[in-house]
C-alpha cells in the first residue's frame, strides 16, 4: 500500500475497522438509542426550536459499530454504482447515464470517507431529533427550546463527542463537508508519523482532489455536482443521442475498473473536457475510499465483521466475475 495512503489512515477513525458486532444499528438508530447526554443546553433559533447539538457518548463500541455500518453501506452502494458502468448495445457512444453513474459513485464514497474520518451527512427525521430532545429535557439540558428541527445535519466526532449541526441543501452541502474534511486532512498531515516527502506527496494527492472539486468557481467543492445537474437536466455535453457537442472518448470514460488503482494514478491539475474530469475524479474519490478502507481493513486483521460481509465480499465478487 501506498506509503501516502498510511499517513493518511493516521488521521482516520480506526475503531471502524475494529467492529466485531453483529448489529446492523446505522448512525440514525444510534441517535434513536437515547445512549448519550448532552455537553452543553440546547439553544433556540429565531423559530424556537434548536438546530445544533452535542452530545457525549456513553458505549463507543455501539457508536463505532453505527458508523462502520454507514460506512459498509456507502462503499458497497459507491462500488456497484461504477461496476454497473459499461457500454449501451447499439449504442456505443451514450454516456449519459454512465455520467450520473459516476456521479453519484463519487457521492457514495464522498459519504464513506467522511464517516473513515468520524464525519456524516445524514437526514434525521422527527424520531430521531425528538429522542435528543428527550434526553435533554431528562437532563435539565433543554434550555428554553420548544424541539429540535429535522432535516438535514452534519455530524463530527471529537474528544468524546458527537457535534450536530443542521445543513440545507443534501448534495451542495456534502461536498461541502467533503471539501472541509479534504482541508482539514491537508492541515493535520504534517503532524502524522512518516518521512517528509510522503507527507508532501500525500497533501498533493488530497490537494488535487479538492482543486478538482472547486472547478469552474464551485465555492462549495460542488463541481461534479454542478455538472451532473447540467447533463441531467438540460442534457448537455453532447452524452445524450444524437451526441452533438460531445468532446470526449466514450470508451475512455466507460471503464468501469479504474477506482482499483492507488489515488496517485489520477492527473487532476490538468485541463480537460468535463466528462473526462468527471470520470476522473469520480475514480479518484473512489480509489481513496477503497485504499483507506482496504488498508484499515488489513491493518486490523480482517476483523471487522461489516466489511468482511459487505464490502469485501462484493469486491471478491467482482474479482471473481
Amino acid at each position: 500500500m501506498l506509503p501516502e495512503i498510511r499517513l493518511i489512515h493516521q488521521l482516520t477513525q480506526n475503531q471502524i475497522f475494529e467492529v466485531t458486532s453483529r448489529t446492523e444499528a446505522d448512525l440514525k438508530a444510534w441517535l434513536a438509542s437515547g445512549r448519550y447526554l448532552l455537553e452543553h443546553p440546547l439553544a433556540a433559533t429565531a423559530n424556537g426550536r434548536a438546530a445544533e447539538f452535542k452530545l457525549r457518548f456513553q458505549e463507543p463500541r455501539f457508536l463505532f459499530a453505527a458508523l462502520a455500518n454507514d460506512c459498509n453501506r456507502f462503499s458497497q452502494a459507491s462500488i456497484e454504482t461504477m461496476w454497473c458502468i459499461g457500454k449501451v448495445e447499439r449504442l456505443p457512444k451514450s454516456t449519459s447515464w454512465a455520467s450520473i453513474q459516476m456521479y453519484y459513485s463519487a457521492f457514495f464514497a464522498a459519504h464513506a470517507i467522511l464517516r473513515l474520518f468520524g464525519r456524516a451527512c445524514t437526514q434525521l427525521d422527527t424520531t430521531h431529533v425528538d429522542m435528543v430532545y428527550q434526553v435533554a429535557q431528562a437532563t435539565q439540558m433543554g434550555g428554553s427550546v420548544s424541539g429540535i428541527e429535522n432535516g438535514f445535519y452534519i455530524s463530527i466526532i471529537e474528544n468524546g463527542c458527537v457535534e450536530y449541526k443542521k445543513l440545507k441543501e443534501s448534495h451542495a452541502d456534502t461536498w461541502l463537508s467533503f471539501n472541509n474534511l479534504l482541508t482539514w486532512i491537508i492541515n493535520n498531515l504534517p503532524n502524522t508519523s512518516g518521512l517528509g516527502k510522503h507527507k508532501s506527496s500525500a497533501i498533493d494527492i488530497i490537494s488535487g482532489m479538492k482543486a478538482s472539486l472547486t472547478r469552474s468557481g464551485a465555492s462549495k467543492g460542488n463541481w461534479p455536482s454542478m455538472l451532473r445537474n447540467r447533463i441531467n437536466y438540460q442534457q448537455s455535453h453532447g452524452v445524450w443521442y444524437p451526441y452533438k457537442g460531445a468532446v470526449h472518448d466514450p470508451d475512455a470514460v466507460l471503464r468501469n475498473t479504474e477506482w482499483l488503482k492507488l489515488p496517485n494514478s489520477f492527473e487532476l491539475k490538468t485541463n480537460k473536457n468535463d466528462v473526462q474530469m468527471l470520470f476522473d475524479v469520480s475514480n479518484s474519490i473512489l480509489s481513496l475510499m477503497y485504499s483507506l478502507m482496504r488498508y484499515g481493513y488489513e491493518r486490523a486483521g480482517r476483523v471487522s465483521g461489516p466489511l468482511a460481509n459487505g464490502t469485501f465480499r462484493l469486491v471478491n465478487q467482482i474479482h471473481a466475475a
